[in-house]
């Protein structure tokens, strides 16, 4: 009794959080709540701000600093003259107080393409990110879909494994009727009284899987594990009418994963680029204005504040740095030829990718009409087994046997329509779009 009181308010929560789905509620939920598609977008946040960065070292710095030292006391700079009656005098103070403030900006002239090669590899960059983000959708997008078909086909499994249990209890009255009028045998009785209880068997198997998948689907959508579903999507057994070359053609074309591959390709040539500026010599112009305490361009130095300022053009350019500047564009070009072959095999399994789910649909799509053929030949069967076995003329197994292979049958259907569905979901995210 206990536990009937522990439990029955959890059948309750349970029952209050029932709700209906769509196909397009629960991908309007996953896509909602998915923490990868919200990292995803952290990282676009990142990639563009690297952008601004890189453009930021385009434009003028400017920069103010200010600071004050103690200095130790020393003596002062005293000379005195080989004259007599001269005094001495001070050519240079001692100032123990030291205040500094200076207002600086710069302007890079010419870098050698580096910052303009930069700014376009991060551009570039910024890109790929995108294109990981859209791939990372679409892949959460089958994910939810096969999630959702997997469910939808425990629940049908569940009601095929149910329509059989009662067809057989159905049918253990009728022999029981038999029996008592002399017309079956009481080992008959027992045959069905076993295939019943297989039948129940497996009719629990049934919801325990529905159980799981129904888990499954709540955890894709990040909802309560225990959120009751009901699925309101049926399969649909249409095929893609597509020709395989037009499939390909797409998936190169709109696979984000292309994308971000043919991105990074081009980010490595600019950075190739970046690198062989280091070749280049390095122009800036600055300017600067100094208001200090002493300022030492004023000589002699004196206990107070003076302004000056400063402008010019500077051109630095490396005449030797052992090899460095040829090790950072070897690496380069390194870099560049490894994101050229991935991008090669990326475009390569995207083919296999697209064929294979283009077979497993069609297999699929032939295995219908080959189990609704079935189905019809098992009820036939079962019809005419039961007739004969009313008439004395077949034995209890061979009935047995008829609606074992109609159950089958029926099963098959389902577990067919629901791979097409599968498949086309499959095929889907190899093309990179909804067909």
């Amino acid at each position: 009794m206990t536990f009937f009181f522990l439990y029955y308010p959890c059948m309750n929560a349970d029952a209050q959080d029932t709700r209906s789905l769509s196909l397009q509620d629960a991908l309007d939920i996953g896509l909602g709540k998915s923490r990868m598609l919200s990292i995803g977008k952290e990282k676009i946040k990142a990639a563009d701000a690297k952008v601004d960065e890189v453009q930021a070292s385009r434009l003028p710095a400017l920069k103010f600093q200010t600071g004050y030292t103690r200095l130790s006391q020393v003596p002062p700079f005293i000379v005195s003259l080989p004259i007599p009656g001269t005094t001495p005098f001070t050519i240079a103070p001692v100032i123990l107080d030291n205040y500094v403030m200076k207002l600086s900006a710069a302007q890079p002239v010419f870098t050698g393409f580096k910052l303009e090669n930069l700014e376009e590899s991060a551009e570039l960059a910024a890109k790929a990110v995108q294109s990981d983000y859209d791939k990372d959708k679409i892949e959460l997008i089958a994910m939810i879909k096969t999630q959702y078909w997997v469910y939808v086909k425990a629940r049908q499994f569940v009601k095929v494994a149910k329509e059989n249990v009662e067809m057989l209890k159905a049918h253990l009255k009728d022999v029981e009727i038999l029996n008592k009028a002399g017309m079956a045998q009481q080992n008959d009785i027992l045959k069905l009284q076993v295939q019943v209880s297989e039948a129940e068997y497996r009719l629990l198997e049934a919801n325990n899987q529905k159980q799981l998948a129904m888990m499954g689907l709540n955890n894709a959508l990040r909802l309560p594990l225990t959120t009751n579903l009901e699925a309101t999507d049926n399969p649909s057994e249409a095929v893609v009418n597509i020709p395989i070359d037009k499939m390909l053609t797409d998936a190169i074309e709109f696979r984000p994963d292309v994308k971000a591959s043919d991105f990074r390709v081009k980010a490595s040539a600019s950075q190739v680029k970046v690198a062989e500026a280091s070749w280049y010599p390095q122009v800036s112009v600055f300017a600067e204005y100094n208001y200090n305490n002493p300022n030492m361009r004023i000589v002699p130095a004196r206990s107070q504040f003076d302004d000056t300022w400063a402008a010019g053009i500077q051109l630095t350019m490396d005449i030797w740095n052992w090899g460095l500047n040829s090790s950072q564009t070897q690496q380069a070009e390194a870099q560049l030829a490894q994101a050229i072959d991935a991008d090669l095999l990326t475009k390569e399994s995207i083919q296999i990718e697209v064929m294979q789910a283009y077979t497993l649909m069609k297999q699929a799509s032939d295995k219908i009409p080959v189990t609704e053929t079935s189905i019809k030949q098992a009820e036939e069967q079962v019809r005419t087994i039961n007739l004969r076995f009313t008439n004395g003329n077949a034995i209890m197994t061979d009935v047995l046997d008829a609606e074992t292979a109609l159950f089958m049958a029926k099963m098959n259907k389902v577990q067919a329509i629901i791979d097409l569905e599968i498949a086309k979901v499959k095929l889907e995210k190899s093309i990179g779009h909804s067909l």
